[in-house]
């Protein structure tokens, strides 16, 4: 058997595995539950209130789904390494027959998948409580829902890989979901209201952009709110293509996932 083939081989099972302790997780079945309940509800509040209920229902998702799936991902991604290092079986990871791009890839695309199904089950759960015809719209949800839990999930396989402790990296991520979800554009506003709007709509929205949650409420509002309120709102020249925005995805997702396999690989240099 090749080389290839056995890193191949191991990732596959470093993936089934993270899968299945995720889904034995009561932590994620009860987030998954919570996310559910409270989407169906969205959508059946929008229902219940008739046609301008309806106009809500996916902005107050997009809110929903902008506060919990960060912090999904976030918890996700925090016990990835340290608590390997913690339950003392690191070494024997590192020692295992595969590349360091396979544990990295193996133990990422596990946990991702666990996420992808806590998400899609949310999502699911809004479009069959929605009003006819509001479905195909909640579906467009979906995409960027993943994405935005993948960017946090990155950013949590990170803290990981940094941290010591496994406190020290719960601490970290739920520091980093206020940061990153309330205060970042907290700041943005004070920034604005202080320079007496000395700052730019494109350099606000470039700003929000930096950040993935900031991104995800970018493009959520204008697909269901349309560019008249981006324009109103001074960003809507700051909008990314779709090149762009692919680009930003992907780097929000790759880039810290990569640098928490490289220190991956320095642990395994150093023992």
């Amino acid at each position: 058997m090749s080389t290839a083939t056995m890193s191949m081989r191991v990732a596959a099972a470093l993936c089934r595995l993270e899968l299945t302790e995720r889904l034995r997780d009561r932590w994620v079945l009860v987030i998954s539950s919570l996310f559910a309940l409270l989407a169906a509800g969205a959508s059946l509040y929008g229902r219940a209130a008739g046609e301008a209920g309806a106009a809500l229902s996916g902005p107050s998702l997009v809110t929903l789904v902008s506060l919990l799936m960060p912090l999904v991902g976030l918890v996700l991604g925090q016990d990835a390494v340290v608590g390997e290092r913690e339950r003392n079986t690191l070494g024997l990871l590192l020692s295992l027959p595969t590349s360091r791009l396979g544990l990295v890839v193996g133990k990422y695309a596990g946990r991702l998948l666990a996420l992808c199904l806590a998400g899609s089950v949310g999502i699911v759960a809004a479009m069959l409580a929605s009003a006819p015809g509001q479905a195909g719209v909640l579906l467009g949800l979906l995409g960027p829902t993943l994405l935005l839990g993948a960017a946090f999930l990155s950013i949590g396989f990170l803290v990981s890989a940094l941290c010591r402790r496994s406190a020290t990296a719960v601490s970290v991520v739920v520091a980093l979901w206020f940061l990153l979800v309330f205060f970042f554009d907290l700041g943005l506003l004070a920034a604005l209201v202080v320079s007496d709007g000395a700052i730019g709509g494109t350099t606000i929205a470039a700003l929000v952009q930096a950040n993935p949650a900031g991104l995800f409420r970018l493009v959520m509002m204008s697909r269901f709110a349309g560019p008249d309120l981006l324009d109103a709102l001074g960003v809507v020249g700051g909008m990314p293509g779709p090149a762009a925005e692919a680009a930003m995805w992907a780097g929000w997702i790759v880039l810290p996932v990569v640098a928490g396999g490289l220190l991956l690989g320095r642990q395994k240099e150093t023992r």
